[in-house]
């Protein structure tokens, strides 16, 4: 069960990003037709089937504390030992999914809140005479408007948006008098009045098909095309969402560090032998200051380090050139207690003298702990070290220990019952039915996990069976 756990919370990783990113794109960018309802509804089914994967989930497991769960990880990276441990392996494992959770939860955050927006904003179908029209060789003409009716404002301003019945009258094929023709459009300041313009499509060999019109021309076009915002609308749209897409990668590279691959241990590499020893907050200079300064400083002398000083937790390892931090992926706070006292080797392939350094914490009872280093830290102990020749055996094999791999059977209750109400809310609105509700039950889809959460989580959640770590406030290193 650990291990189906595992499975279903990194399908969900990719499935539920990946629905979300294709049932915005597809409502968004696509015209109405087989292939938008084909795409639309597929990714609706995989959101669902992602919430229904984790509920089974955590009702067949049973549902667990974070902390329980950086449990189970751990046992299931324990191996017995190969040996003393004075033995290195020869191949690393490599370390992508807690860079694809953190990235995909910040991509799935602004995707939701674009989803909805378009969702409640669009219009699910281009209706019967837009589409008898866009069938036909229809042309789009300023047509001036010979009466007004129905009106319905978005507000009491006079400059509010509105909605109304236009009627035009179209050129008679053979000449006489006009054909009447009627739409209802909206128009996003005021209500336009007799004898003013509006873009109007029709076919001139068949009046009787009807009009559809719009306050612009790109309005009309989208409305006959289908698609359920204006091309500019979308254009927007788009781009804010790719720059939600490129903030979230940077976001996941931050917290995590870049995704990393397998890599083979060589002779350029520093090992030291190290024990954990709890968790601490550590300070980081600027580039410029004295290397030594940022692991020599404590805790109280940062906060007056300057702006561009950094403060974070780190695992504590006890080496023979010191007190050494390195940063996990994780809560600090709930690893710390299970970590304290594990024995191994940290080791890592020296880099550049900025940002920091991928390093890895191969414990003797045989899991591979991923983290980083400050870049200063390593450079200290490069400058401080004589270099040890240290051993290789290619019959040693690790487990990667993946802190919050266990994840799914952490979600709470709460979450679980928002985010059926946001699926449930997601296929309504792709349903080719218009009206007033749309809106309400959008932000009822965008704002359903978050709210079934603070009602049921915090009621619902587990005791948490291990103790949070202390902070140490002393020196970083």
């Amino acid at each position: 069960m650990s291990a189906g756990a595992v499975r279903v919370g990194r399908g969900v990783t990719v499935v539920g990003v990946a629905g979300l990113v294709v049932l915005a794109g597809g409502w968004l960018l696509l015209d109405a037709g087989p292939l938008r309802t084909a795409v639309v509804w597929a990714a609706v089914a995989a959101l669902a089937g992602c919430v229904v994967a984790l509920t089974g989930t955590v009702l067949r497991a049973g549902r667990v504390t974070p902390a329980r769960g950086y449990e189970l990880a751990l046992d299931a990276a324990r191996a017995p030992a190969p040996g003393t441990g004075t033995a290195l392996p020869a191949v690393l494992h490599g370390s992508r999914w807690p860079w694809a959770r953190v990235t995909a939860v910040a991509l799935a955050v602004p995707t939701a809140l674009v989803l909805f927006c378009t969702l409640g904003a669009g219009t699910p179908d281009r209706g019967a005479v837009a589409g008898r029209i866009a069938d036909a060789d229809y042309v789009i003409k300023e047509l001036p408007v010979v009466a007004v009716g129905g009106v319905e404002r978005a507000g009491s301003s006079s400059r509010a948006s509105s909605e109304a019945d236009y009627t035009v009258r179209l050129p008679a094929p053979h000449g006489g008098a006009g054909v009447p023709a009627t739409f209802r459009a909206e128009v996003h300041r005021g209500v336009r009045q007799v004898g003013d313009t509006l873009p109007v499509a029709y076919v001139p060999q068949r009046p009787d098909l009807g009009a559809v019109g719009a306050d612009t021309r790109s309005a009309v076009e989208a409305q006959l095309a289908g698609r359920t915002l204006p091309y500019g609308t979308a254009a927007v749209a788009g781009v804010l969402w790719g720059v939600a897409a490129l903030a979230a990668f940077c976001v996941g590279t931050a917290v995590t560090g870049p995704p990393r691959g397998g890599r083979r241990v060589g002779k350029d590499w520093t090992a030291l032998r190290a024990t954990a020893a709890g968790v601490t907050e550590h300070v980081e200079r600027p580039t410029g200051d004295d290397a030594g300064a940022d692991s020599g400083t404590d805790a109280g002398s940062g906060s007056r380090s300057g702006k561009g000083s950094a403060r974070y937790a780190c695992l504590i390892l006890h080496t023979d050139t010191g007190d050494v931090p390195l940063r996990l992926a994780a809560s600090h706070r709930r690893a710390a207690p299970l970590l304290t006292g594990a024995a191994g080797w940290l080791l890592w392939k020296p880099a550049g003298p900025r940002g920091k350094v991928p390093a890895d914490f191969v414990a003797d009872d045989g899991w591979q702990l991923p983290g980083r280093l400050p870049a200063a830290e390593a450079a200290r102990i490069a400058a401080a070290r004589t270099p040890d020749a240290f051993t290789v055996d290619t019959a040693r094999h690790t487990r990667l220990l993946e802190l919050g791999s266990h994840w799914a059977r952490t979600v709470p209750a709460g979450v679980l019952l928002g985010a059926a109400v946001s699926v449930v809310a997601a296929g309504a609105l792709v349903l080719p039915v218009d009206g007033g509700w749309r809106a309400w039950k959008a932000v009822a889809g965008a704002v359903a996990p978050l709210l079934c959460w603070m009602i049921t989580g915090l009621f619902g959640a587990p005791r948490a069976t291990t103790p949070a770590a202390p902070v140490e406030a002393g020196p970083a290193a």
